[in-house]
């Protein structure tokens, strides 16, 4: 099951991502091509980011949490799954 959720997460960010490479090809600025994990827990991810002092850990989480585009970490996110669900075996 872990792979299989990896395979669709990876599937997801390589359509996001086409659709945001369509986008600004055409020159078309849609709520897509700058679409971030921020994008949808803006709040939260503020929290977060007010309740560590540590400054390495803010600048990675901060690059994370606005930087990467959401396709980025979807794909990211497929990988690690599909290698602990073919690591883990048969589910």
């Amino acid at each position: 099951m872990t792979s299989k959720l990896g395979i669709f997460s990876i599937i997801a960010g390589l359509v996001l991502g086409l659709f945001v490479l369509i986008s600004k090809f055409m020159g078309t600025a849609v709520f897509i091509s700058s679409m971030t994990i921020s994008t949808f827990f803006e709040g939260i991810t503020d929290k977060i980011l007010d309740n560590i002092s540590n400054d390495t850990v803010y600048n990675a989480l901060y690059s994370f949490f606005y930087e990467i585009h959401l396709a980025g970490v979807l794909i990211g996110l497929g990988l690690i799954m599909l290698i602990i669900g073919t690591v883990i075996g048969k589910d």
